[in-house]
């Protein structure tokens, strides 16, 4: 997208030619061919090369495993997702169910090892991976309806090593590094307002509070679709216009699964004085220091998912 100065910044497309590390076999990024069904199928990658000075991130769809004939998916089970690896940087590892009765239903089963401990999850999380901590293998034990995942890290491309040099992790309960909810007694900033239940559900919240020592700030959510209430007096719509230290990623994603890329809505991102309507999932990079929003969602058909994130401490 690139009607405008900084339509740029706004990724609606899957970045071409990605070339994964050995520790991820059998994985394939391509768009999916019409009438091809996948488990694994890649809406947007993020990296400097998409958008430069931009950090990393991927977000990806996975369907369920009835979509998928026995021997795909024995193919995609062969695979067996990431192998063991480290990065360079700290990472955000993120799934999500589409269960809008429970939004925390992760609507199946995963398996992540972090250093040489095994979790079996079946709530939707977001997992804080400290720079230089062994991870994975991660596996997709169970498919019952859609699950949407994001990663992402302030790398500004995709790197890491299967074997890495075993670091320092004494003292860390690995349990600690998962969230499952929204962070309690969450106070927004005063260009941001509460967002009424009806419209919509706050999932995850990530920052040094929430998991201590953590250098990364994210948030997820699900708007609803449906009549929205009247704003209190004093609250105008969506987000003001403010800047943050340290850059920024929002995205959003439809959930028609017959075109991955369909928003389901209509999102207007202003960025630094400019208007950027949005009708495609997409992720925006922000630089640090630049003025943003007003960012207002000015139509759901279905229900989107929303993340934003960030490399700062604390949302500020």
């Amino acid at each position: 997208m690139a009607e405008t100065k900084y339509g740029k910044y706004i990724v609606t497309d899957l970045k071409k030619n990605i070339k994964l590390p050995s520790f991820r076999p059998g994985e394939v990024l391509e768009p999916a061919k019409p009438g091809e069904k996948r488990m694994m199928n890649h809406v947007i990658w993020m990296d400097s090369e998409v958008v430069p000075g931009s950090f990393y991130s991927e977000c990806v769809w996975f369907l369920p495993d009835q979509e998928l004939t026995p021997e795909e998916l024995q193919k995609v089970r062969k695979g067996g997702g990431p192998q063991a690896h480290t990065h360079p940087f700290e990472e955000v590892l993120t799934f999500f169910g589409t269960n809008f009765n429970d939004p925390h239903d992760l609507c199946g089963e995963i398996e992540l090892w972090l250093e040489d401990e095994q979790f079996i999850l079946t709530k939707s999380f977001l997992a804080y991976i400290p720079a230089g901590m062994k991870h994975c293998p991660l596996r997709i034990r169970r498919i019952d309806k859609p699950m949407f995942h994001f990663t992402l890290g302030p790398g500004q491309k995709y790197e890491g090593q299967g074997k890495g040099e075993k670091q320092n992790m004494a003292g860390l309960k690995l349990a600690d590094q998962f969230v499952f909810q929204d962070k309690q007694n969450l106070k927004l900033p005063d260009f941001r307002h509460e967002i009424p239940k009806e419209v919509a559900h706050r999932i995850v919240y990530l920052d040094s509070e929430t998991i201590p020592g953590a250098t990364f700030y994210a948030e997820a959510l699900w708007f609803w679709p449906g009549k929205r209430p009247a704003p209190k007096p004093g609250d105008e719509p969506g987000v003001k216009p403010h800047t943050h230290p340290f850059p920024e990623m929002i995205a959003f994603f439809g959930t028609n699964h017959d075109d991955i890329h369909d928003l389901c809505g209509e999102v207007e991102l202003w960025i630094d004085g400019e208007q950027n309507i949005v009708d495609k999932s997409f992720v925006a990079f922000v630089p640090a220091g630049i003025e943003h929003c007003p960012l207002n969602i000015r139509r759901i058909d279905r229900p989107i998912f929303h993340f934003t994130a960030g490399p700062g401490k604390m949302y500020e």
